[in-house]
């Protein structure tokens, strides 16, 4: 019994070892310059294409950030229901500029009170729908409504005056009937020319005539420039 386990534990130490000799006749790993013999693969290795040179990458475009509403024109529709019955309309008015001071010069322009005198702007009141107006510009007070900060569209804004007031032209209506007008109130001459509302004027007539509210802003300040330089 002992003889035979000796015989087999020989015999298993002559396999490993002839095993191990097999193994050490075979290369560790392949040469640098190692090449498959197709005719032992059967088939040549599938090779993947090269890629092709990775393209430049396209510059990013800057994107400019504009406050809502810049650059934006909107038309203002300015209506008193009564003390005066007055509604009339400024065209083009520039939305992140034009301010609540702007409109009620254009209101002041056009009326007086009761001794035929400008009223004071403190008497001027600016409703939007129906409420007080909070904020300094168009853009601040249509700030909740984007459709109308892309421009383009027409906004109304309510007119109270406290105490009362008349409209201007009402002296060119008694001057018709026969009756000695007034004489002239508010400024004249070059005076019209350095307000806001004769220019604001002049542009809204301009796109009116020319049917193009861009072009009206270049004329409108063509001609502003022109007038600035022959002072």
């Amino acid at each position: 019994m002992y003889t035979s386990e000796i015989d087999a534990s020989m015999a298993e130490i002559s396999f490993i070892k002839s095993f191990i000799s097999t193994l050490d006749s075979r290369p560790i790993k392949f040469p640098a310059d190692y090449v498959i013999d197709p005719e032992r693969v059967g088939r040549v290795p599938y090779l993947l294409p090269r890629l092709p040179a990775p393209h430049p990458s396209m510059p990013k475009k800057v994107h400019q950030t504009q406050a809502p509403g810049s650059s934006k024109s909107i038309t203002v529709n300015l209506k008193s229901a009564r003390n005066p019955s007055l509604e009339f309309k400024l065209s083009n008015q520039p939305i992140s500029t034009t301010s609540v001071q702007d409109l009620k010069d254009a209101v002041r322009d056009r009326v007086v009170d009761g001794h035929g005198n400008k009223v004071a702007l403190d008497k001027i009141k600016i409703l939007y729908k129906r409420k007080p107006i909070t904020g300094k510009t168009i853009a601040e007070i249509l700030t909740d409504e984007p459709e109308m900060l892309g421009g383009g569209k027409e906004v109304e804004f309510g007119v109270m005056i406290m105490g009362g007031a008349k409209i201007v032209e009402e002296d060119q209506e008694m001057a018709d009937r026969g009756s000695s007008p007034k004489a002239a109130l508010g400024p004249s001459g070059e005076a019209v020319l350095e307000t806001e509302a004769f220019w604001n004027d002049l542009e809204g007539y301009l796109g009116q005539r020319v049917k193009d509210n861009e072009e009206a802003k270049k004329l409108r300040g063509l001609f502003k420039e022109a007038w600035t330089s022959s002072r």
